[in-house]
């Protein structure tokens, strides 16, 4: 009798142990401190890669779900597919590239509207 209850002790602490809800891993996600800062250097390091020629970096600044993309004043939906090729491939780097008049405004605390131009 004195083994069952050591048995059924040992079972319900290993019950608890293993239904004991698990801490929530470290989030490394989100929103950064400022969202604001994080558009600038965003905007900074791709004109970086982009003066630089770095076409294989470039693409990895859009989104996996593609882009709209306007090209002399026509827009079209490309994929990301779409936007790795060009850039892997047939994509030559500017010899002159300098964004004009950058603006950065706060909509939400999610949310950054990124308005100007650039000159090529």
């Amino acid at each position: 009798m004195h083994t069952k209850k050591s048995w059924l002790a040992l079972a319900l602490v290993a019950c608890f142990l293993g239904c004991k809800p698990q801490p929530p891993p470290p989030h490394t996600d989100g929103l950064p401190q400022d969202l604001l800062a994080s558009a600038a250097r965003f905007y900074d390091a791709y004109a970086r890669d982009l003066r630089a020629g770095h076409g294989g970096a470039l693409a990895q600044y859009y989104a996996p779900e593609g882009a709209f993309i306007a090209v002399a004043g026509h827009r079209m939906r490309l994929s990301r597919s779409s936007i790795d090729s060009i850039y892997q491939t047939s994509w030559q780097g500017p010899a002159y590239f300098a964004w004009d008049s950058l603006t950065f405004d706060s909509l939400s605390p999610s949310l950054v509207l990124v308005t100007g131009g650039f000159r090529w």
